[in-house]
């Protein structure tokens, strides 16, 4: 009987393609039991394929530029919206029922199965992290919910209950993506996030007042009040590294990794892995 499988998709700006993306390609290769296709979408398409055929990572992935996704007003937002749209889009060419999103900077240490992800319903699996107060992170992702919530025309009571939708590798159902696109359209017309994020900078003040995970998120639960399998991250699904500290205080022990920091040294990272005989390598 032949398993079911997840395309999968990363994002990913030029400038980020020589920190952790060999990292996380290999990881994937190794520990993503579910694979269907990988899409890989980019600014620079030339940039990524000789880094893909330097590095021997070039074989099964398709291609794109963020230019095939969006339209010409989406391509003058900042590029940190711009990869939220493509993934709000992935409906238009990821092939399976339900896909991932994978994070370019977000390490599978251990095996992913199909059922980490998907349901006995075959509906995706929506992950949340559970924060305590004093953690800054609970009043920071509430008001992206109640920021999200306003552009959704909804109260939020079911996502407040969960918060933190922030998970850098993300199950989407395509036909839920393909319904959020036309509610929005009804709302805003044609356009619609040119119409919402037209006026907002990438600054980190306004990091919050969107969230392609949270838009998704919400509309799952308080536009559709739909019933989902809900899964903490915690403690041993996901792990967020923020900072050095963070870094100090990972274990190496959830099956995936997401090193949010632009700066950290990835042959530590590496080291760190190889302690743990965690597999890198198919």
């Amino acid at each position: 009987m032949n398993q079911p499988t997840l395309d999968t998709f990363v994002c990913i700006h030029h400038r980020d393609v020589d920190y952790l993306l060999e990292t996380v390609l290999r990881s994937y290769e190794a520990n993503f039991r579910p694979k269907g296709r990988l899409f890989m979408i980019t600014n620079d398409t030339a940039y990524l394929q000789r880094f893909l055929d330097d590095t021997d990572l070039a074989q099964d992935v398709t291609l794109t530029a963020d230019a095939d996704w969006l339209s010409k007003k989406e391509l003058e937002l900042p590029g940190w919206y711009r990869q939220q749209l493509i993934k709000l889009r992935s409906y238009q060419f990821c092939e399976t029922a339900n896909f991932c999103n994978l994070g370019a900077d977000t390490v599978p240490l251990q095996p992913i199965f199909y059922e980490d992800l998907v349901d006995e319903n075959d509906f995706p699996i929506l992950y949340y992290t559970r924060h305590t107060l004093p953690d800054q992170h609970v009043r920071y992702e509430r008001e992206r919910i109640r920021h999200i919530a306003r552009i959704l025309q909804v109260e939020p009571n079911n996502a407040l209950l969960y918060t933190d939708f922030i998970n850098d590798l993300f199950t989407f159902n395509g036909e839920m993506l393909k319904s959020l696109d036309a509610y929005l359209k009804r709302l805003y017309g044609d356009e619609p996030y040119v119409r919402l994020l037209h006026d907002l900078d990438d600054r980190s003040v306004n990091r919050n007042k969107f969230g392609e995970w949270t838009l998704y998120s919400v509309y799952l639960l308080d536009v559709l009040k739909r019933q989902v399998t809900m899964q903490n991250t915690r403690p041993d699904f996901l792990y967020q590294v923020h900072g050095r500290l963070s870094l100090y205080l990972c274990n190496f022990d959830t099956k995936v990794v997401h090193f949010v920091g632009k700066n950290f040294d990835v042959d530590q990272i590496k080291a760190q892995i190889a302690r743990r005989q965690l597999q890198l390598q198919p």
